[in-house]
């Protein structure tokens, strides 16, 4: 709703994705420089006057100034029919919701892709495809047999005896045998071929682990099992939901929101493809083998299976077993009989990126007490104990994104992503050193944890109005921490009474989760022998922090180990091994899941926990 300023302008606020900040605009004023208000670096080479389109931006909701010249000629008809616009040409008329593309943003946002997890050691024999050489005699008028028998042929002579050749290679196969006149290298994937290559060329393996906010992607070469290339994006979900539950909600009011949601994240993950394969110089026909990690819900979007059910008790998944798919039928831009492996499900919010987790920092092999867990928006812990492992998920809600926080935003520069205070001074760092806009997930936490340290505010969040930097807000009260004088933005960064609730929401889930797993096993926190913490938001917080208000439980702070994204290291091991990925099979049966929300103690310890 907008509000009107000093001079009876319309003040529209325009919420920017998938960056996940919130500012405002007004009618005067383009939306290129809203978003320089806003601190929002885009791409503009002509400095906005309409010569070169690089400030494209895509609108989800609102209403905008009508098409003008300068775009129609920078615009294509697609661009119109995908609701794409120029920045620098378009004025706010209401309140908007604006996906940014990742080539108009001139810095990209925090991608967490580094794991510290469990690899196994590749060999070949456990490779899920194989490799053959083969110098085929061409064919002649006294040997004109087909070319597919002419392939099984040549390949008894090697020993290997084939079950058919892949009917998506059917359409191609013959021309490309004379292209590479008969000199041949083979993809073998359960004694079926799927790919012909080029002798000398490298078959490649594509591992993705789909998060709910960012996507993670491994190249990694079959022969040696080295990861070659890694890249992420953001999921472009985001713009049809911040959470699990919005996504579903919009398939069940949409017709068609399934195929949107997939539509949408195999455009992505094509575009994460292009950018491997061009890093290393070969074409996506060389990736012949792919696994994909993520929540059940995003395992249900990727593969178009029904979500309605998910949203709605008891949670059940339309699908829990590993599935085997091959490229063709996503229509991933890679060798098309490539296969496509997806671990099993858990439940219904537990999913295999969980299992990946698992498998990446070796948990399942673990014979210690062990927390393991996973944060994100939606956050999934297990707690292995004398060989027996419980899992739970808890919904802790975008808070640790930086989303529902009034000043927040994902983790991209000038994010205000360390806190500290020292003799009662708050001092700030953010990404990359830039002046502040606003706080990240890691941010936020921080802040709130020095607040309660200092005394500034209580257990239960309320602030103290006797310190001067805590003043009167337009709903309660709110601490300055970068006043409107120094802030780019203009608009002074602070933390609301809200911004805390938010944060105390989303620990006392996580907590809640915790200690219900400790208590299904009979065992107490000072019995945790290992605390491992994954995930993008994981690798960056501050334990002690997360100690302070509540979220992880008081032990020896020797016992935690921040993994990174241990999920995308199980990925690429399932990538490489079929032993890795009867290994994941297993254990989907070993865990037991614990559903919080039945849980007899659930909301007495919920509530239990909502303080700092």
């Amino acid at each position: 709703m907008s509000t009107l300023s000093k001079s009876d302008t319309p003040i529209y606020v325009i919420e920017w994705q998938p960056i996940g900040l919130k500012s405002t605009g007004i009618q005067q004023q383009t939306i290129l420089a809203a978003a320089q208000s806003a601190g929002i670096r885009f791409v503009a080479f002509c400095g906005g006057n309409g010569t070169c389109g690089s400030c494209k931006i895509r609108i989800i909701k609102g209403e905008l100034s009508p098409i003008t010249e300068t775009e129609r000629a920078r615009l294509s008809d697609e661009d119109f029919a995908h609701g794409m616009r120029l920045a620098c040409q378009i004025h706010p008329l209401s309140d908007l919701k604006i996906e940014i593309p990742p080539s108009t943003l001139s810095t990209e946002q925090r991608l967490q892709l580094e794991g510290e997890g469990f690899l196994s050691i590749f060999s070949q024999k456990t490779c899920p495809i194989q490799s053959v050489h083969l110098q085929i005699k061409e064919p002649s008028i006294l040997d004109s047999c087909a070319d597919t028998v002419r392939i099984k042929k040549a390949l008894l002579i090697t020993g290997i005896n084939i079950s058919c050749i892949h009917p998506r290679l059917l359409h191609s196969i013959s021309d490309v045998l004379r292209e590479l006149h008969w000199d041949i290298q083979l993809i073998l994937r359960n004694q079926e071929v799927i790919a012909v290559l080029p002798k000398n060329a490298i078959p490649l393996g594509l591992a993705v682990d789909i998060g709910t906010t960012k996507i993670a992607a491994y190249l990694i070469d079959l022969k040696t099992g080295f990861i070659v290339l890694k890249k992420g994006e953001m999921n472009p979900q985001i713009s049809y939901g911040e959470d699990i539950i919005s996504r579903i909600a919009y398939t069940n009011i949409n017709p068609e929101g399934r195929e949107a949601l997939q539509k949408n994240l195999i455009h992505t993950i094509n575009k994460l493809i292009r950018d491997l394969c061009k890093g290393i110089h070969v074409v996506p026909n060389q990736i012949v083998e792919t696994v994909f990690v993520g929540n059940t819900a995003i395992h249900h979007f990727f593969c178009n299976l029904p979500v309605g059910q998910l949203g709605r008790y008891p949670f059940v998944a339309a699908v829990s077993e590993a599935l085997n798919f091959s490229a063709s039928d996503f229509g991933l831009k890679i060798s098309p009989a490539a296969g496509v492996y997806l671990p099993p499900n858990i439940a219904g919010y537990v999913g295999a990126d969980h299992i990946a987790m698992l498998i990446g920092t070796n948990s399942d092999q673990c014979n210690r007490t062990r927390i393991a867990i996973d944060i994100g928006t939606n956050t999934e812990i297990s707690l292995i104990h004398q060989g027996k492992i419980f899992s739970c998920s808890c919904a802790s809600g975008p808070a640790f994104e930086g989303a529902h926080i009034s000043c927040g935003m994902r983790a991209a520069d000038g994010a205000i992503e360390r806190v500290q205070i020292s003799d009662g001074v708050f001092q700030i760092k953010t990404i990359s050193d830039q002046p502040p806009i606003g706080f990240c997930g890691s941010g936020i936490l921080d802040m709130v944890a020095a607040l309660r340290k200092s005394g500034i505010i209580n257990a239960r969040g309320n602030f103290n109005k006797e310190d001067p930097r805590v003043q009167k807000a337009e709903r309660n009260y709110e601490f300055v921490v970068v006043s409107k004088e120094k802030s780019t933005t203009g608009k002074a960064i602070t933390v609301t009474r809200a911004d805390i609730n938010e944060i105390i929401l989303a620990k006392s889930a996580i907590r809640t989760g915790i200690e219900i797993l400790l208590e299904t096993t009979g065992i107490t926190s000072d019995q945790i022998e290992e605390f491992i913490v994954a995930g993008a938001f994981g690798t960056f917080l501050n334990v002690n922090s997360a100690v302070i208000v509540g979220m992880f439980p008081d032990i020896n702070p020797e016992k935690f180990q921040q993994v990174g994204n241990a999920a995308g290291t199980g990925a690429c091991a399932m990538l490489r091994s079929t032993e890795i990925r009867k290994r994941c099979e297993e254990l989907s049966q070993r865990i037991t899941y614990v559903e919080l929300s039945t849980y007899p103690n659930f909301n007495d310890t919920l509530i239990s926990w909502m303080h700092l």
